[in-house]
């Protein structure tokens, strides 16, 4: 049998020039970029930085929209009318889309970020408003939303290939849900725990939660934080990994799963 897996990691989130550097070491060990859209993080001239950058070492191009909430990096959750969640959504694929045009590429997929993320994966009101909206402007772009979440059932109802994701970096309720950041748990910084992860969800199509149990999710992407401290070695010690475990690393485009 052969495995592959799309291996992902949120970009273009950079605050110092050690931070650009640390990105710009990722960038070719990854498959996709999910590339912050300025409400959370970035700006214009990060957006197109990114964007070249990823198109440079052949990785899949992808908006990474938030709640506007740069304060608190896109991680407090806020509920908001649908027509303003919709036009939050819209607002930030548009403008992404055209700095690709821009850059004389196209974008292949959505990606939401934090609270916006982990919202829809609760909420299929919030998922849905967000499917649609992507939908709407373009219904061959890909979405990545949590694996065996809101997310699956809202983006296929929206017509919307979804892109089932699994985390190197973050630990698992029962529910298939992420551990909320605020606990102590939440969080994997150990790069031999973080592969361990990864090859079980990817080889066995099982993820154990923080209770010890091992719980089924088939994961087409695997996320990495860019903005964790680990970020670069998880990654680096992943593609190493996964490689010599003869998985195959590419963007969903190119997978059969």
């Amino acid at each position: 049998m052969t495995f592959k897996i799309d291996l992902n990691c949120d970009l273009g989130e950079y605050q110092s020039s050690f931070e650009e550097r640390k990105e710009v070491a990722i960038m070719p060990l990854i498959s996709s970029a999910n590339i912050a859209c300025g409400l959370h993080a970035g700006d214009d001239n990060s957006i197109r930085t990114t964007i070249r950058r990823a198109w440079e070492f052949g990785v899949g191009i992808g908006a990474h929209p938030s709640f506007p909430d740069r304060e608190n990096f896109g991680r407090k959750a806020m509920v908001l009318p649908e027509s303003r969640l919709r036009e939050i959504v819209c607002r930030q694929i548009e403008e992404f889309a055209n700095h690709a045009i821009a850059c004389d590429v196209n974008m292949t997929h959505v990606k939401a970020h934090g609270a916006m993320y982990n919202m829809a994966a609760s909420d299929l009101r919030v998922a849905s408003v967000i499917c649609e909206t992507v939908a709407k402007f373009d219904p061959e772009i890909l979405i990545f939303g949590l694996a065996n979440s809101y997310w699956v059932i809202a983006a296929e109802s929206a017509g919307l290939r979804i892109i089932e994701e699994g985390f190197s970096d973050r630990r698992y309720l029962s529910s298939s849900e992420l551990v909320p950041r605020l606990e102590k748990d939440a969080l994997i910084t150990d790069i031999a725990e973080s592969e361990k992860q990864v090859l079980k969800m990817v080889r066995q199509n099982l993820v154990t939660s923080i209770d010890g149990i091992d719980h089924h999710l088939v994961p087409d992407t695997i996320c990495i934080h860019g903005d964790s401290p680990e970020a670069y070695n998880i990654t680096k010690n992943l593609r190493s990994s996964l490689k010599l475990h003869e998985i195959q690393i590419s963007y969903p485009l190119c997978s059969d799963h």
